[in-house]
């Protein structure tokens, strides 16, 4: 329930409208309140804005509502928002009821997060904007984790160790450097996680940091349903002898780390950008499978950034095979979780 004071009909009236567009837009109630503390800002910007606290994905917003917005330029509402910024432990985000093009743009140049009640939503800090919300609505009735969002949670658990030791490299920033993707589609990776209820999502300043909920074999099974197989497709290749460097993977893979047979013809991983580079230097592809002397799976992600040793990473090899119609392969599979260091 919005909480308000004294405030006029008019600003009671933008405080619900924005509300109600948040909800909408979100598909997400966001229970907004009155904020405390706006006595540690200056006299004019006390009372040229009404302050409102929510959160966005969980994470803390500060809905600062302008009850003058024609009386300064883009630029001084940037200088506003700073002003706000070193008293708020989470994003500002300035509200008004109507924006013209330009001043939008200018808000826009000036990495001002806003919002205007039934028309646009930008907040760039998480990641959000209308038509990535947009976007994430058509996509809403998928049940299982994008391929970005898989990679991104395999690598929290298999580095778990090192991301302890080393916090500021659970930030999108350096997950993106990490995993090769854009810091926006690690950003929306953070937001499925959480969705999902395998992360959380903390903001500290302006930077994200992300925790998994657990880490256990339990915790990936009871999740498994989630899961991907991270392989795009699969080819046949005539190497002669000439391995590119490359994960093992697949059934030899598991045959690797437990008990099962080998397959007649050896497995490798790589990543599908890097398919055409390597047919070129180092693979002939060839028809059939009695023709190769190698099967190169293609993955939606890096294998190799989740795996330091000879084969593909244990997690991905769960995904791929926990639910085989081949029961000894799914228990393989089961099996390959005991070589993840929980």
């Amino acid at each position: 329930m919005l909480e308000t004071t004294s405030e006029s009909a008019a600003n009671k009236g933008l405080a619900r409208r924005l509300q109600a567009y948040l909800k909408t837009t979100l598909h997400s109630d966001v229970h907004l309140t009155d904020w405390d503390g706006t006595k540690r800002l200056p006299d004019f910007l006390g009372r040229r804005y009404r302050f409102y606290t929510g959160k966005i994905i969980q994470q803390p917003c500060l809905f600062s509502v302008d009850l003058d917005p024609e009386n300064d330029t883009p630029a001084q509402i940037s200088k506003h928002i700073s002003i706000m910024q070193k008293e708020f432990p989470g994003v500002v985000v300035y509200t008004t009821p109507n924006m013209s093009a330009t001043r939008r743009s200018r808000l826009i140049d000036a990495g001002v997060a806003f919002i205007v009640p039934g028309n646009q939503l930008y907040v760039p800090a998480l990641a959000v904007d209308l038509r990535e919300i947009f976007r994430s609505t058509k996509k809403r009735g998928s049940d299982k984790l994008s391929p970005v969002a898989q990679a991104t949670l395999f690598y929290s658990i298999l580095s778990r160790d090192e991301l302890e030791f080393n916090p500021e490299l659970r930030t999108p920033s350096r997950m993106a450097t990490t995993l090769s993707y854009s810091q926006m589609s690690i950003g929306r990776a953070f937001d499925q996680l959480s969705n999902f209820g395998l992360a959380t999502v903390e903001v500290k300043g302006r930077q994200k940091f992300l925790f998994i909920q657990e880490s256990s074999r339990y915790f990936v099974e009871k999740h498994r349903e989630l899961l991907r197989s991270p392989v795009q497709s699969r080819k046949f290749a005539l190497c002669q002898l000439m391995i590119p460097p490359m994960k093992i993977a697949g059934e030899s893979a598991l045959s690797h780390l437990t008990g099962l047979s080998p397959p007649d013809t050896p497995v490798y991983a790589l990543h599908s950008d890097d398919w055409k580079l390597v047919l070129k230097k180092d693979v002939q592809q060839v028809r059939s499978s009695d023709q190769a002397d190698a099967i190169i799976e293609l993955w939606h992600y890096r294998p190799d950034v989740l795996s330091e040793y000879a084969s593909v990473d244990p997690l991905s090899l769960f995904a791929q095979f926990w639910n085989h119609p081949n029961e000894r392969i799914a228990k393989s599979a089961r099996e390959a979780l005991e070589h993840t260091p929980w």
